[in-house]
């Protein structure tokens, strides 16, 4: 496989492609929304006049994405909180976070970092959003490269080696850092759990898997919504497929990124971990298996995303309700359990089926972070 020719096919746009890019996107239907919402005040024509003369990356993150990004947390969130973020280095880290919505996970672990003058990260980006011409080029002038999935066995392993090699030219030989979701589609259920299928993606055609999973410097990130991202398409989708097959509609995932943007989502706190090449000092290679290697260092990153998780008071109401019980009752006032209450009715009051085990799963997506806190 030549790696520097299909490289190209999956990687961001760089500085001298920025112009051609603003281009494209400019003359495609949704810009003029897009406009509207950044610039109310301004005529279309004066903020194209205003795009062209956008030169770089940086530039366009700063002055484009970030002002998008900062009206969605200004219309759609109370508060966005973060930790750990100060002790993240200038350097290449491969930040593996959980997913709990699209485009937000990362765009705000992004903004963060512009907040602290660190520089942004690129972003794994599967190839089924790619297919919508506007969001393609928003994701390459956004640092997003494009992660192939589907296909049979031997075009998977051949995307793993690809993807492999391309995460670790990034961090290891150009120094710079990556966002990658723990795992392949949201988490819908609440629990955060790491795929084993990550990781070895990860090592691609490398059998020294220690050495190789630590010479990408991992860091764990966890990102807590008071007000989960899509609820009520979740709680549907995990009903029916309890029952048969979930098969998703024509633009489907292009309605969750618009849903999860706009979308109330109450406070926000991202927590930065600590690379786990601290934590893990070294792996018993002789005595394990390439599977049991790679579960250890799945297990450290999901201690880490359960541990710093942060717990709302919704959290603590729905695993009292779920389990009939007060133990957390000193965790919420009588109006917020009231208000939860409310909330959680309003979204599964048109979901058709058993209203009992619509409940349930309502519940649980609330509750199962203080399960995996195990407190």
């Amino acid at each position: 496989m030549d790696f520097d020719k299909e490289f190209e096919k999956i990687r961001p746009y760089n500085d001298s492609e920025v112009k051609q890019g603003i281009e494209r996107l400019m003359a495609l239907k949704e810009f003029a929304k897009i406009s509207k919402y950044l610039f109310p005040d301004v005529d279309l024509e004066r903020v194209k006049g205003f795009l062209k003369k956008i030169d770089t990356i940086a530039e366009f993150q700063k002055i484009i994405s970030n002002r998008f990004l900062q009206g969605i947390v200004k219309t759609t969130i109370t508060e966005i909180t973060s930790t750990g973020v100060d002790s993240v280095k200038n350097e290449g880290h491969l930040f593996i976070a959980n997913h709990r919505d699209i485009v937000l996970d990362a765009a705000l672990m992004q903004a963060i970092l512009l907040s602290k003058d660190i520089p942004t990260t690129e972003i794994t980006v599967g190839d089924n959003l790619t297919v919508n011409p506007f969001f393609k080029e928003m994701g390459k002038l956004n640092k997003m490269f494009t992660l192939y999935r589907g296909g049979g066995k031997i075009q998977m392993y051949k995307n793993a080696i690809l993807h492999s090699k391309y995460i670790h030219r990034l961090v290891r030989e150009r120094n710079t850092s990556l966002w990658i979701a723990q795992r392949d589609g949201r988490t819908k259920d609440g629990n955060d759990k790491t795929q084993q299928g990550l990781l070895k993606m990860l090592l691609g055609d490398r059998r020294d898997v220690a050495p190789a999973i630590k010479e990408l410097d991992i860091v764990p990130v966890s990102i807590s919504y008071e007000l989960e991202p899509c609820f009520k398409e979740k709680i549907n989708e995990l009903y029916i497929s309890k029952h048969r097959e979930y098969v998703k509609e024509e633009n489907e995932d292009m309605n969750s990124v618009v849903t999860g943007m706009f979308g109330q989502k109450g406070r926000v706190h991202i927590a930065f971990g600590t690379p786990i090449n601290n934590t893990i000092k070294s792996v018993d290679e002789g005595n394990l298996t390439n599977n049991e290697i790679v579960d250890v260092f799945v297990t450290e990153i999901d201690k880490q995303i359960y541990n710093s998780y942060r717990l709302w008071p919704n959290n603590y109401i729905a695993w009292d309700m779920l389990n009939n019980s007060s133990k957390f009752q000193d965790k919420y006032t009588e109006k917020e359990k009231q208000e939860f209450e409310s909330y959680v009715n309003k979204n599964i009051s048109d979901i058709d089926g058993n209203k009992s085990e619509i409940l349930e799963i309502a519940l649980g997506i609330y509750a199962n972070p203080i399960n995996n806190k195990n407190i």
